[in-house]
């Protein structure tokens, strides 16, 4: 599968102000996902063509675009997401 994860501005920003630990555990649940389609991952009703990975209390909203990208959208906090 092997896609290439690509971050939107407001994305680099909601990542670079949670911790490292917490950075690097968003990183590799965006990784395995990218390289094998596995994760807890939803498509949001609200939002059409937007999906949500969980990882812990966060939640990653990303969107695939063809060919092979993962646009990350936003990553927030489980309480403020939706």
């Amino acid at each position: 599968m092997n896609r290439r994860v690509v971050f939107r501005p407001a994305a680099v920003r909601d990542l670079a102000r949670l911790d490292r630990i917490v950075q690097a555990r968003i990183d590799a649940a965006l990784a395995r996902y990218a390289a094998t389609g596995h994760g807890d991952v939803k498509s949001l009703k609200d939002r059409p063509g937007e999906l949500r990975l969980r990882v812990g209390k966060w939640r990653v909203f990303f969107s695939l675009e063809p060919p092979d990208f993962i646009r990350v959208l936003g990553i927030d906090n489980r309480g403020e997401a939706y």
